[in-house]
């Protein structure tokens, strides 16, 4: 037998490229708890690593592993049946469990959709997983394991569920097998310091998942704790950048503050040296609270935005307004921290008005990602904008993949032009990220080289919104127009950029005055 337990993950359509090349932490956490356990384990990443993964497939024998344990999402799930299915298909018996956020809101269809797994895991799986090992080995009956959906008697059953974990600081830091290899990729560790979050936003899943088991509202590492694994990584892996991967670093209220200054000040009693990103919501952020955390060394924030339009962050359900994003992002940059924001430009109810507010908002910011002009509301399975619109009969497809249409049929002709110059907005973000990594420039000089990247875009899509509500069509002549002036945008702002590069490599920057490289997040 090569180990008990055998953690895979599918390689992807995009398996090259920094941006892609972050460990799956959910596997390294079901490591560390099972080998704490005794069990010895095996994981293979096919992000990263495709060809072992392939390989490892192709030669796995019958008596290899105990247990075979995937996480599968709405893109993965399909691939990762294929995969099993086709060593079934060569005689493999092994048990084969599936888990995270889709297995737990839809463990039973899972199995029934899928007769190649054996098993699904709902909510946080790391002693579930373990458990299911006993059970294989002898030691204890599936039936009596808490959160566990399993064939038994020619069907299936679903256990009660497992409460989350209490006490986060219980459960073993994650092992990191595949680390090495995200390093090589140029990227750094991934760190989370809780798990959760007390938002209620439609369109995600997070608090679904957590929810389906007791115990599932936001829950915090002691800041010793964090700063521990943090001193671990820089001890055994030489590294001196992280980011954490919490839904919500900030918690919610009083207490999640408190808990954020906490894990700064302990990281600034030890005297790290580090540079370090969080995702948060825009309500939380505190010139007092993070400019303390920039001293520790926060360096960029990521703030799920989503609209800069306030009747589609109500509709959203968000908690937030405009204004509180506007504030979030001018303290940031008055911090010198990097903002970096998620969007949803498009979404079923998306109105002219609502797309001009779009481009406002990302005008006045200055700040935004170019390619969050191309961005659509994805349907996740398990959320009320899911329950929501299957009622009003907007979806097609099922909890594998969704397609909606619009309330508006004058979008689609706003969507399908923005999004055929996806492509454009990609490239020139990508060189203008490129730079600003390289450390050659202020951060006030990658904010105007941003501002000036993103003006002419704006501009270009807003006359063509316009356009396109007047005429209540899109004239055959306006994509081939939108697309010659964006190319002309983009070959200034790719020559502008080829001018600056040259002349910041030409002048000698002190270490105090380069801009912090803002890693994969941004």
């Amino acid at each position: 037998m090569i180990a008990d337990l055998l953690l895979l993950r599918p390689h992807g359509k995009r398996t090259h490229g920094r941006i892609f090349s972050m460990e799956q932490l959910g596997l390294a956490y079901l490591a560390a708890v099972a080998r704490a356990d005794g069990f010895t384990v095996e994981i293979i990443d096919g992000f990263l690593e495709p060809e072992r993964y392939d390989a490892r497939l192709a030669a796995m024998g019958p008596g290899d592993y105990m247990l075979i344990g995937y996480p599968v999402y709405q893109e993965t799930v399909r691939r990762v049946a294929a995969d099993v299915r086709a060593l079934r298909e060569r005689g493999l018996t092994t048990h084969v469990t599936v888990g995270n956020y889709l297995a737990t809101l839809h463990g039973q269809r899972i199995l029934e959709d899928y007769p190649e797994f054996d098993s699904a895991i709902r909510g946080e799986g790391e002693y579930a997983v373990t458990e299911l090992l006993h059970a294989l080995r002898g030691d204890r009956r599936p039936e009596d394991i808490p959160g566990l959906v399993h064939r038994a008697g020619g069907g299936i059953v679903a256990n009660p569920p497992r409460p989350n974990a209490g006490d986060l600081d219980t459960i073993p830091f994650p092992s990191r097998d595949t680390l090495p290899l995200v390093l090589k990729a140029g990227n750094a560790p991934l760190i989370y310091s809780s798990r959760g979050c007390n938002a209620c936003c439609e369109f995600c899943s997070v608090h679904k998942y957590y929810n389906a088991s007791p115990g599932g509202r936001w829950r915090g590492r002691s800041p010793a704790n964090v700063v521990n694994e943090i001193e671990f990584l820089m001890r055994t892996f030489g590294v001196t950048e992280f980011a954490f991967a919490d839904e919500q670093f900030m918690g919610h209220g009083g207490s999640g503050r408190d808990r954020a200054i906490g894990i700064a000040d302990e990281i600034i009693r030890r005297e790290l040296k580090v540079r370090w990103y969080i995702e948060t919501r825009s309500a939380d952020v505190f010139p007092a609270v993070f400019g303390r955390m920039k001293e520790a060394g926060l360096a960029s924030v990521f703030m799920g935005v989503e609209s800069g339009y306030d009747p589609a962050l109500r509709a959203l359900r968000k908690g937030l307004l405009v204004l509180n994003h506007v504030q979030a992002i001018r303290t940031l940059l008055d911090l010198e921290i990097l903002p970096s924001i998620g969007f949803i430009m498009f979404r079923p109810e998306s109105t002219f008005d609502e797309l001009r507010y779009n481009l406002d908002f990302l005008e006045e910011i200055g700040c935004g990602e170019l390619t969050a002009l191309a961005t659509i509301a994805k349907v996740y399975t398990g959320t009320d904008l899911e329950s929501r619109l299957l009622g009003e009969g907007m979806l097609q497809g099922d909890y594998r993949k969704y397609r909606w249409k619009f309330r508006d049929p004058g979008m689609n002709d706003c969507c399908t032009l923005f999004m055929e110059n996806a492509d454009l907005f990609s490239v020139m973000y990508n060189e203008f990220a490129e730079i600003r990594r390289s450390e050659s420039l202020s951060f006030a000089e990658c904010r105007s080289l941003q501002r000036f990247m993103n003006h002419a875009p704006i501009a270009i899509l807003r006359d063509a919104v316009n356009t396109i509500e007047r005429e209540a069509h899109c004239p055959d002549d306006l994509r081939s127009d939108v697309r010659t002036r964006l190319l002309d945008a983009a070959q200034e702002f790719l020559r502008l950029l080829r001018f600056t590069t040259a002349i910041s490599e030409e002048r000698v920057v002190d270490d105090g005055f380069r801009l912090l490289n803002p890693m994969a997040l941004c």
